[in-house]
This record gives structure tokens, sequence and C-alpha cells, in this order.
């Protein structure tokens, strides 16, 4: 009998006719961001007690609970954006507060349209961006207006309630209106943040927990905090990376796992190294770590696009590397996530050397994602792994690691997201959704983490996962909760840090050394003692606690099972994928 895994396992079944406990009774978990963060990205925090509401809302609507999202823009569905028609009725509802709704160009998906055009449908079914701006009306003066996304969602379901109370069903059928179920796939664009905790820096204490977490004792991040008042510290590790195969050549090709993260930076373990001219880094053929350049430029011209049409503040994705360290330089302050993705790569490097990291820039360096990014990137997934399955295998992606979320306004009615939709073509595909369950310290659920409430029986699932202390007990900042499906180690965790990264704080002490003890010439060493300089990367490694490395250790273990399988790799067809997955998974410990 094989011996269980200490540093992760799958939640025990549960029994279905056991008590259940309310998953909305915990804390709020994030309920705002500082207010230089929500200016910088756009956005605002959705407060219950003064939120816009519809008059006389049906009973039995969920109640609006706290998130945070951008306030210019909505999510709506391409096939929606490309019809004019539909586009002009929304802009008469929208007249009504002073506001208009602007499309954004729709990405090319004619490839995948002649290798699969039924997956090309359903992408064009999913959410993009779409921006709000003020109206103008010619025949009246010009008066301020506030544009607020939820104030022009609540007035689109207004309008769709009035028009579903005016018109019969058959008339609404053949005529464009806003219809209830047309306007329930509209959505507010949310901020997902990262589940890496930060002990300084935009997100305050304990990564974003709830303020006020620690008036009446300790806050749960308390223990992971350093002396710097940070939960990232410089570590020397003295191992060789582990080693890794020229090839798997019995298995037909690498496992890959997709990162959707901060992007990479320089270090020798991930076979990164910094450009020679024109700045920017570098990865191998066949090294550890790959980028996808086309896939990066796609979600830059969605992110320039709604710029363009008036998205402003939008913070653009613009490549695939990890920069710039720091949103002040004048400061010189680390950002509270610099570094996210290289020390994620670096767990799945210690579990599965022979595996593959696909590291996709979604995340700013303040932990911040924009809700269109991550679906663009999702998307792009998805073609991508279906284009390989009509041609070269050695693109395809098996797993997802995503180590962010939000809290939804809705409650279940999350369930219903573009976010969703994108997560279940992946799964469809054959591809295993790996997803951070959050540090929040409460049993709300924390998207995409939550959607595995939603796995179906012998289907590829979505895996939550929670994080573990280094003594194998629950970390006490983790998420819980009858969604959560895994746990793994994600307290004091050690991994690679970018070698090139150096903040402003300096040591406590510093003085010239013992003249008898100066080091040897040609080397480069410094010539003094000094105490730890927190914030000095050189060494290229780090302690770091959160979810976010809970989720890549639990997506690393399934790449390395992958290639313990007899099933082979190069095996195509949604229904290979599957069945790769689901026995990697089961013998794991999933239960399904």
């Amino acid at each position: 009998m094989q011996e269980p895994r200490v540093d992760f396992y799958f939640q025990p079944r549960r029994d279905d006719r056991s008590a259940r406990h309310d998953d909305a009774d915990g804390a709020p978990g994030l309920v705002t961001l500082p207010t230089a963060l929500l200016e910088r990205h756009g956005a605002r925090a959705l407060n219950p007690e003064n939120a816009v509401a519809i008059p006389g809302q049906p009973a039995d609507q969920p109640p609006v609970r706290s998130t945070v999202y951008r306030a210019r823009t909505l999510l709506v569905p391409d096939s929606l954006q490309r019809d004019m028609q539909f586009i002009d009725i929304v802009n008469a509802a929208l007249g009504r507060v002073g506001m208009t709704l602007e499309p954004t160009p729709s990405p090319d998906y004619r490839e995948l349209q002649r290798r699969n055009p039924d997956l090309a449908a359903a992408l064009q079914e999913l959410p993009r961006v779409a921006v709000l701006k003020p109206a103008r009306n010619d025949d009246e003066p010009a008066h301020p207006r506030v544009v607020d996304a939820w104030v022009a969602l609540q007035t689109l379901r207004e309008a769709a309630r009035e028009q579903k109370q005016k018109q019969p069903a058959w008339r609404r059928r053949r005529h464009a209106v806003l219809d209830v179920a047309t306007v329930a796939t509209i959505s507010l664009e949310h901020l997902l943040i990262s589940s890496s905790i930060s002990g300084t820096g935009a997100h305050g204490t304990g990564g974003g927990l709830t303020p006020g977490a620690s008036d009446t004792g300790p806050a749960p991040t308390d223990s992971y905090t350093f002396f710097s008042g940070d939960t990232r510290l410089p570590v020397a590790v003295c191992l060789d990376a582990p080693e890794r195969r020229d090839g798997v050549p019995e298995h037909g090709r690498r496992p890959v796992v997709a990162v959707l993260d901060t992007g990479i930076r320089e270090h020798p373990w991930l076979d990164v190294t910094r450009a020679a001219t024109g700045g920017g880094y570098q990865t191998e053929p066949d090294g550890f770590v790959m980028i996808d350049a086309a896939m990066q430029g796609i979600i830059r011209a969605e992110g320039e696009a709604a710029e363009t049409e008036g998205d402003r503040p939008r913070q653009v994705i613009k490549h695939a590397w990890d920069t710039p360290v720091t949103a002040d330089p004048l400061l010189g302050e680390l950002d509270t996530d610099t570094g996210h993705c290289t020390f994620i790569s670096g767990i799945v490097r210690q579990v599965a050397p022979d595996a593959r990291v696909l590291a996709i820039r979604i995340m700013h360096g303040d932990g911040i994602v924009n809700e269109g990014d991550i679906l663009c990137a999702l998307a792009q997934l998805a073609a991508r792994v279906a284009l390989a399955e009509a041609g070269d295998m050695n693109e395809m992606v098996d797993v997802v690691s995503l180590s962010l979320g939000y809290f939804s306004e809705a409650g279940d009615a999350a369930l219903t997201s573009g976010l969703k939709q994108a997560i279940d073509i992946l799964l469809g595909l054959g591809v295993t959704v790996v997803a951070a369950a959050g540090n929040y310290s409460t049993s709300r659920k924390f998207y995409p983490a939550a959607f595995a409430s939603q796995n179906k029986p012998d289907q590829v699932p979505v895996v939550s996962v929670g994080a573990l202390n280094p003594d194998r007990s629950q970390a006490v900042f983790s998420d819980g909760g009858r969604w959560i499906t895994a746990w793994a180690c994600g307290a004091i965790m050690i991994s690679t840090f970018p070698v090139d990264v150096r903040g402003s704080q300096t040591p406590e002490i510093r003085m010239r050394t013992h003249p008898d003890n100066a080091p040897p010439p040609g080397l480069g060493l410094p010539d003094e003692r000094a105490a730890l300089d927190p914030d000095d990367y050189r060494g290229g490694f780090a302690a770091w606690s959160g979810t976010s490395f809970s989720a890549p250790l639990a997506a690393a273990h399934i790449a390395r099972e992958l290639l313990r399988q007899e099933l082979r790799l190069d095996g195509k067809g949604e229904d290979c994928a599957r069945k790769r997955a689901l026995a990697a998974l089961k013998k794991l410990g999933w239960e399904g």
C-alpha cells in the first residue's frame, strides 16, 4: 500500500446526511482595499449598507454582499457585444442614469473555427470587457455624470424586469429586448486578489483580511510575519536543482502546468535568464518554464482596446515578465507580490521536475487581477488545448494553477458567472483546474476555488486547496468550508525567488569585516559584516506563506502523478485527456 502523502491530501468524502454548516456564516473576508490601490485600478468597493438597489427586489434574491469591482466596465458576452441592436437597447436603458456602453473588438478565432467550430462558438459566448462612458445628448445641455458599473448593472436588471411585465413572452421572442435571462449574463468586472499573505504594502496586515481582525487579539497572520513586517524573507538553500531528465519518451511528452500569475523572472532552477538586449528575460527551448508570446499579445490587445474606449485607469498587462518590482520607485519597496510566479514555479520544480510550467502573466505586482484579463487568458488556454489536440501535443496543457480569487456580491449566483463558464470549458477538455482557497479565515465562498462545490462525479474537477502548517495542522489563515476539496502545505514554504530583486530596505547593522577575515578576491563578495537584509533576494530563495502556494503544490503532485500512469500523454482527444486526469487524481486519493 502506498504511504499517504503528508504535504498534500484530498478532503475525505463527506456523508451528505451529516449536518451542514452554512458557508455564508463566516467572516466577510475581503471588504475593501486601500484607497490608493482602488484608485490605481479604477475600482470601487461595494458596501451592502449603501449599495444602490432595485426597488421591490424579489424576496427570493440573495442579499448583496461586499465585493470589489472595476467602476467603468461590465463583462458582456462577446456574442451580445457584436449585436448592435442589443447594444442600442442597452444604451437606451442606461440613458436613464447618464451612461452608455461601448463594445470592444472581438478576438480572432478563425483558426479555431476551422479546427473546432463548437469550441469557437462556446468561447464567443464568454463575457468580455465592455466599457461604460458618460452619455451625451446633443439635444440637452451637458451635465456631469457619475460612471459606476454597479449602478449600470442594477439599471439593466430593473429595465429587464419592467420589460418582462409589459410584454408577453411571444413578443419578447420576436423582438430584441432586455430579457431577464440575457441581462443575467452581464456582470461586474471583479478585482481578484493574490492568495499570498502580505504583511506590508497595498493589502495591509493579513493580505487583505477584514479590517479590525486583530482588534481583540492576534491576527490570523501574525505568526507568519517576519521582523521586517513582510511575510517574505530571504533564505539560503544548499541544494542543487531537482534532477530533470532530458526527456520523457515513455510518456510522449512532458506534462504542463499553466500558472496564471505575475509572470516570471530570472532564476537558474527555472531556466530563465536576463535577455542580452532589449530588456526582459528569455527561456530555453526545452527549459522548465516557457511563455506563450501570442497569448500575452492577445491579453495586451484586449486591455489596450478597453483603455482606448475610455476605461481609465486600466493597468494593461503588456508582456510576460514580472516587472517592475515596485509601483513606487521613489520608495523602492517591493510590491506585495513581486516574485509570486517565480516562487510558485519553484514549488512545481521541486515536486515535478520533469514537468514544464507555462507562465502566463495576468497579475500585477500589487497582487491585483482584472477579471477580464483572467477570462481572456482562460479562453486562450482553451483554444491552445484544442489546437494541440488537432496538431502538436507538445502545446498541450494538463493542469491550471490559480493562486487568486474574489468574493461574489451575489452568493451562489456566481455559479452562473463567465469565470465558471471558462473553467467548465477547460474541464470539458480534460484540464484539471486547481485554485487557492484564500487567506481570510472564513467559510464564505472564495471564487474560483468555490466552484469545486459544483464538481460532478467522474468528471475532471476543480480542486480547491486550503493551507497546512509545517506540522500539517490546518493553517489558521486558511479559508475553510465544505467547498474545499484538498489541503496542502502553504505556510513558511521555501522556494525560488528572482535572483535580480533587491529592495530599498537595508540591514539594521552594517560594518567593515575584521581585517583578518577579508573574503577571497575575485568572487565579488562584500567586505562587510551585516545583519540580515530583509529584501535582498540575490541568493535566489525565500520563505513565504499563503494558499497561493498550497494550490501549485497540489497541481505539481497531479503533474507528477501523470508521469507515473501507464497512459501516455500524447494520446489525442478529449476522452484521452479526461482518462489521464481522472486516473492521476484517483491515484492521489480523489474520490470523485
